[in-house]
């Protein structure tokens, strides 16, 4: 979508949802899926040959459930479709919601191509600032100076 399809449905429906894209959960819940099937095999294998202490043994044990909070992380959400952004008119809310009147400002997309993130900073510095990944908005570029524009709009 695009920020003229975002603004038109924001001004049709009263709220914008962005749900997460299940493509990405699921290349996720594969990659961690990998992992932990890798990890536990040779962790089990150490195991046999009773080579588990030690500061390998932990990291390998660490790592091990690392990769299964990953995998139970992505398989969560897949069932619970969940987190959703929305756009309306009382603010943004992912997880939680900030109120148009509580936004400081909106950053600009960083980091990695794959990780890029967008943060929306509270006026509030004992707040949390929301976080907006790829896992709900593909463009983020695009997103961006709309969310923006919909601040500028509350503000006046």
């Amino acid at each position: 979508m695009s920020a003229d399809a975002w603004a038109a449905e924001l001004e049709s429906e009263g709220s914008v949802v962005f749900p997460p894209r299940r493509v990405r959960v699921y290349a996720r819940l594969v990659g961690f899926g990998l992992l932990t099937v890798v990890s536990a095999l040779t962790n089990l294998q150490h195991l046999q040959n009773d080579d588990i202490s030690g500061t390998l043994g932990v990291l390998r044990l660490t790592a091990l459930a690392a990769f299964m909070y990953g995998t139970g992380h992505a398989v969560w959400q897949l069932i619970t479709k969940r987190p959703v952004l929305t756009v309306d008119e009382s603010g943004i809310t992912r997880g939680r919601t900030l109120p148009w009147s509580a936004i400081s400002r909106i950053d600009a997309p960083v980091g990695l191509p794959l990780a890029r993130s967008v943060r929306v900073q509270p006026t509030d510095r004992r707040t949390r600032p929301l976080t907006i990944t790829p896992d709900n908005v593909d463009d983020l570029d695009a997103l961006t100076p709309w969310l923006r524009s919909v601040l500028t709009q509350h503000r006046n």
